[in-house]
């Protein structure tokens, strides 16, 4: 089997984005095609369109089509993983502070998470009751995150058993609702 851990995907990012996407880190599946969500199991690229935020579904090999509408994508810790419970805490710290760096100089309207656990890591709310859409309705609370707003999606992944497939799409849908109120 092919060593796919070594492999990472790039980020899409230019300064004054919409929003940009987050995960917490590329799966096997994705690292060995070479793009961001490309399990076919994972809901993430569907989402976008049956929430309103792409006009048509895009392929994974189309990632870089983001830009032209004013999102971006990026994962937390680059390392590809069957899991990321094979993550180690050092890596999420790191990637957080990256993270932190890479929307301070971008500054997108708004950072939306791929998961509840993506958002616990970046912003290290390790606990408590974390509940999807707009965080506080408010810009990121940390002066590095002046001025980014945040919303959480559930978890786009095949697995993902604690949300349906139309209460994530419903989020999407939510997130497109919101940004289109920005304009």
């Amino acid at each position: 089997m092919e060593d796919f851990e070594s492999l990472t995907l790039p980020t899409y990012i230019k300064p004054g984005l919409d929003i940009v996407f987050c995960g917490i880190n590329p799966g096997r599946i994705s690292a060995l095609k070479g793009y961001h969500f490309a399990n076919p199991a994972n809901l993430f690229w569907k989402g976008l369109y049956l929430g309103g935020i792409t006009p048509y579904q895009f392929k994974p090999e189309e990632t870089a089509k983001l830009l032209d509408y004013g999102y971006g994508i990026t994962d937390i810790v680059g390392r590809a993983t069957r899991s990321s419970s094979d993550l180690k805490k050092d890596e999420f710290i790191e990637g957080a502070a990256d993270l932190r760096n890479l929307i301070t100089q971008y500054k997108p309207k708004c950072l939306c998470f791929i998961g509840i656990t993506a958002f616990r890591y970046a912003t290290n709310r390790l606990k408590g009751k974390v509940e999807p859409g707009l965080q506080d309705g408010l810009f990121f609370a940390t002066p590095d995150w002046e001025g980014c707003y945040i919303f959480v999606v559930p978890s786009t992944s095949g697995v993902n058993a604690h949300y349906t497939r139309e209460e994530r799409i419903d989020y999407f849908r939510q997130l497109n609702e919101w940004n289109k109120s920005q304009k």
